[in-house]
């Protein structure tokens, strides 16, 4: 892709732009001004009930979201980040399994109802812009997102470029294979990285070790969440701490060949089991000095200040989807 502009001005005059970040739980947007200024949010449900209702969804909040601000201004773009792959030629959506779109001609129906450009991209990659755009106070060109939630996928910016990937499948890292004798992924495979360090693998460690007997903080859990176990280990619970630990070494270890895949300036962690904070940081950053005291290498790339979480406060997948309808702006004709 074209390297990224960061500049805000090349936007038309007076208008909205809207991001649009779709999951198969909820929609959340933005609604930014030409100066990239944010106006609000809103978050919906997400409606499954067939594939043109969940595009009507779309479209609804995307109306809801122009709703809050100036009357004044005129809606100028649209962008969105949506899980699975992509046809970016032609606008459809190829695979979204949790939308149930296959096929699914998603940006010329949009384009032909509001009238405005449209553009999509994937999740993950949509929210590694968002970072690159609006959570980048180093001002970094080459940048890993790692979004860990039910599974784990990195969004990669090298050089101020956003890779894809020749198929739209660059940064599939949660499907590395890591132990071919471990728990079956819904790819079909064993072992693969997210059965191992995703949210979902955190809570499933968890049950395992209640079935098997753990009491205290863990056992006492009314709701077993990655966050709540993250949260019992923080009390002192040794099993708890125990999961949070292995969890921590098995990332850190994946992470490391990111940052030799890439040799990025950052590495950013997102989702929800990241707001543990410091304490999701610790057990990596220990793995890590781990490996740099024995290894030269380790000591020049596994640098604790390029890791970090990203900011809590904004959906950054929203944020990225806004920043691809100011990239449509930017083009010539618009």
């Amino acid at each position: 892709m074209d390297p990224l502009s960061r500049n805000p001005e090349h936007t038309s005059s007076a208008c909205w732009l809207v991001g649009v970040d779709i999951g198969g739980t909820t929609v959340s947007t933005v609604l930014l001004d030409e100066c990239l200024r944010p106006h609000g949010e809103l978050t919906v449900p997400t409606d499954l009930s067939s594939p043109d209702a969940t595009m009507w969804c779309v479209v609804s909040a995307i109306e809801q979201t122009v709703a809050l601000g100036d009357a004044s201004r005129h809606l100028a773009a649209i962008g969105l980040g949506i899980p699975g792959q992509q046809d970016y030629e032609q606008g459809i959506v190829r695979i979204a399994v949790n939308l149930h779109w296959y096929d699914y001609p998603l940006i010329p129906r949009l384009t032909e109802h509001f009238g405005v450009p449209c553009a999509f991209e994937n999740d993950v990659r949509a929210a590694a812009l968002g970072v690159y755009r609006f959570d980048n106070p180093s001002g970094d060109q080459s940048i890993a997102y790692v979004s860990i939630g039910t599974g784990l996928a990195v969004g990669v910016i090298l050089d101020g470029r956003l890779v894809r990937g020749r198929h739209g499948l660059a940064g599939e890292f949660g499907h590395m294979i890591v132990d071919p004798n471990g728990p079956l992924c819904n790819c079909g495979t064993r072992g693969c990285l997210e059965t191992l360090v995703s949210a979902t693998a955190v809570v499933r460690r968890a049950k395992e070790a209640i079935a098997q007997g753990a009491g205290g903080a863990l056992a006492a859990l009314e709701a077993i969440t990655a966050r709540a176990v993250y949260e019992a280990a923080a009390t002192g619970d040794v099993v708890a701490q125990r999961i949070v630990d292995e969890v921590g070494v098995e990332l850190a270890r994946a992470l490391r060949s990111v940052v030799l895949a890439y040799d990025v300036d950052g590495v950013v962690l997102g989702g929800g089991v990241t707001r543990a904070g410091e304490r999701y940081l610790r057990p990596i950053l220990a793995e890590w000095q781990r490996q740099r005291e024995s290894s030269a290498l380790a000591r020049a790339v596994l640098r604790p200040e390029i890791l970090r979480i990203a900011d809590p406060t904004r959906n950054l997948g929203a944020w990225g989807a806004a920043a691809l309808a100011a990239d449509l702006m930017s083009r010539p004709g618009n």
